[in-house]
């Protein structure tokens, strides 16, 4: 490697280490355990999961899964970037591990999803049309409700209808990604068929 470049690797290292120690400080000050946002987080995690438990679709558990599974990394990422940009900013994280909405990304968008589609697929209803009122449930009233108790920040051109968008084509993605896979296993089994 070139002495520029690892000179601005070594710089660019350092600044991340101080800004993950400003972090860890301000999650300690702000929002650890003391705080009722901490404790927010714990139900907005756990209380999806316990209801995911409950009422998946045993029958269809992998196709449902590996569909939320999708959702769950779709939702990270795209915190992740919108974090970095300066787009997002959680002031109440759940660890100081992670500048993203754990609690919302992990666990109550992807369940709401999940159900959504399990809900749809179950019913012959429009897959599509179900992730909309998902979408805006997620978007809109829950980006709403947590911006009014500086749950969220939203900076430059950031709203919550780009977040209502962003959270609908995050689902249309995890729907075709579940369709695409689904297809590959049915031309699978086809072949098996044909060779037996």
């Amino acid at each position: 490697m070139k002495q520029e470049q690892q000179q601005m690797v070594d710089k660019m290292r350092e600044m991340t280490a101080k800004g993950d120690d400003f972090h860890t400080e301000y999650w300690s000050r702000f929002a650890d355990f003391e705080n009722w946002h901490f404790w927010l987080n714990i139900v907005f995690l756990l209380a999806p999961l316990i209801l995911l438990l409950i009422f998946i679709d045993r029958k269809r558990i992998f196709q449902i899964l590996f569909f939320g599974f999708a959702i769950h990394a779709l939702m990270n990422y795209l915190d992740s970037v919108a974090v970095l940009k300066g787009l997002v900013f959680h002031p109440f994280p759940l660890t100081p591990l992670m500048n993203i909405n754990l609690s919302i990304n992990t666990s109550f968008i992807p369940v709401t999803f999940m159900l959504t589609y399990q809900y749809c697929i179950n019913r012959n209803k429009n897959v599509y049309i179900g992730g909309i009122f998902a979408s805006i449930g997620t978007g809109i009233v829950l980006g709403g409700f947590a911006k009014a108790i500086d749950y969220i920040q939203l900076y430059h051109w950031m709203n919550l209808g780009f977040i209502f968008l962003f959270d609908y084509l995050q689902f249309v993605t995890a729907v075709l990604l579940v369709k695409f896979f689904m297809y590959l296993g049915e031309k699978k089994g086809r072949k098996d068929q044909m060779i037996e």
